[in-house]
């Protein structure tokens, strides 16, 4: 479960680095800068779920070792994501 918490905390990271540079900007070089950017972006919603990707995936479950409930309703959100930034780089290809 730890490994699979930060492979979706990682699939997260990685999706929203391709929407970011997608979209003009650079990569991100730390999670402040990922959220700036998404912040100038208007992407709050990605905001959020990072946010919990960030605490109950990578914090609780892959160093904490603590599956909250929490976890379950996040992987949900990030495969979203993953689906939503594939739509939306696909079609602004």
């Amino acid at each position: 479960m730890r490994e699979g918490c930060e492979k979706m905390f990682h699939a997260y990271v990685e999706a929203t680095a391709a929407l970011i540079q997608k979209s003009g900007f650079p990569e991100p070089e730390s999670h402040g800068d990922r959220w700036e950017i998404l912040d100038k972006m208007g992407r709050s919603a990605l905001i959020e779920i990072g946010d919990s990707a960030f605490l109950y995936l990578h914090q609780y479950g892959y160093y904490g070792g603590k599956m909250r409930p929490e976890v379950e309703k996040t992987m949900k959100d990030v495969k979203e994501v993953i689906d939503q930034v594939r739509k939306e780089t696909a079609h602004n290809s």
